[in-house]
């Protein structure tokens, strides 16, 4: 079962080229979803059917609910989802959830949230956006003022779970990956008024317009670094994500990690690493929106890219940095971070490539012309890493 993506906008285009961005935006996204839809469709491999399983029974999550609101208006409004039946008794952990590029929907990502608070975290989704008229430049100080006001709600507000600033996570997915890492370089200086991130797990990040402070190189040597590309992903491909892993030096090798997920076909429906794979819609957490929100709905399955991949690795990386660990302690158990499970003939699921050295990672670069993001392609890696080969 797969997945589905979303692109939102909010209020009629202003102007002839706001109008023709938006047109330009949406034949892009048209094509490149009927590529998605051909990459998944069909594919019935070897005559193997049946969703891949990790041979385990998943735990009882400790909350049965969540608690939800939505705060303020526009763009730098937010959702609040808490934990709750029952509610935690201690300050909880804080995941900041930053949506792609008008996938301003929480229902997109609705599966993932609901892991994560029934898990025991607080998650803050920053709206950031409104429609193609805000602004690039604009979603850094919007997602900043949403996530300040969020955390002044969740420590003084009547009935709400109260915050742990020590456990503090920013998990992003395309411009919200992007995103997710501005904000980890933006919260290192004491005087942002905001907590400094334990991890920054940025999944098929991209760069709407590019821009280069704030500086990646003030992310702090403390975070554990996830970088997640997907070798079918025809949006981004995997250069803001390398730029990503190179440019925060601060951080050394045995805290990052960059992450490549392979396609597997082997079996029915098939598993694709591209583009939207990271979202998993959840019906509850549906709030209407979404200009092709039927369509992105539709591909919004969770599968074991989700449970056994992006999900499980954000949570051991969670766990670790919550722990004081770094992610060689993490991966020294190779099969417990990689491991996504069997088909049903009990083949195992094609496992992401895990490494530090960009060099030897293969290369994501689309060649079907469907980019939405400007590309240039510099020389090899110059930042000096693990050489290590991936496992």
């Amino acid at each position: 079962m797969l997945r589905a993506r979303r692109v939102v906008l909010r209020e009629p285009c202003r102007g002839k080229s706001g109008c023709a961005i938006v047109r330009w935006i949406g034949g892009c996204l048209v094509m490149t979803l009927a590529i998605v839809c051909d990459l998944r469709g069909g594919e019935d491999g070897p005559g193997i059917s049946g969703a891949p399983s990790r041979g385990q029974p998943e735990a009882e999550p400790p909350h049965r609910s969540m608690k939800r609101y939505e705060i303020g208006q526009g763009p730098r409004s937010y959702w609040l989802f808490e934990p709750d039946g029952p509610k935690p008794e201690g300050r909880a952990p804080v995941v900041v959830f930053l949506h792609g590029w008008f996938a301003v929907n929480p229902g997109f990502y609705g599966a993932w949230i609901d892991h994560l608070v029934r898990g025991g975290r607080i998650v803050i989704f920053p709206r950031y956006q409104n429609d193609v008229g805000t602004l690039p430049q604009d979603f850094l100080p919007n997602a900043l003022a949403a996530l300040r006001d969020a955390l002044g709600v969740l420590h003084d507000g009547v009935g709400h779970v109260r915050p742990d600033p020590a456990r503090f996570v920013l998990i992003g997915h395309s411009a919200g990956g992007n995103l997710a890492a501005q904000i980890a370089a933006v919260a290192a200086d004491p005087h942002a008024d905001l907590p400094q991130a334990q991890a920054l797990i940025t999944l098929m990040p991209g760069e709407i317009f590019p821009m280069r402070q704030p500086s990646l190189s003030l992310i702090p040597g403390t975070t554990l670094l996830i970088v997640v590309v997907g070798e079918d992903d025809v949006i981004v491909g995997d250069l803001r994500g390398r730029q990503i892993f190179a440019e925060a030096d601060a951080i050394p090798p045995a805290r990052k990690r960059f992450v490549l997920f392979r396609s597997d076909r082997h079996g029915f429906p098939p598993l694709i690493a591209e583009h939207t794979a990271p979202t998993g819609v959840h019906p509850r957490l549906d709030n209407g929106e979404g200009v092709f929100r039927s369509l992105q709905i539709s591909f919004g399955d969770v599968n074991a890219l989700d449970r056994a991949g992006f999900w499980r690795i954000a949570d051991l990386t969670m766990e670790a940095a919550f722990n004081g660990k770094t992610l060689d302690d993490v991966t020294r158990d190779e099969e417990r971070f990689r491991h996504l499970g069997f088909w049903s003939d009990g083949r195992k699921v094609t496992p992401p490539i895990v490494g530090v050295d960009l060099n030897s990672i293969p290369r994501v670069i689309p060649v079907n012309g469907l980019r939405l993001f400007p590309w240039s392609f510099p020389p090899k890696a110059k930042v000096a890493l693990d050489s290590r080969t991936p496992p």
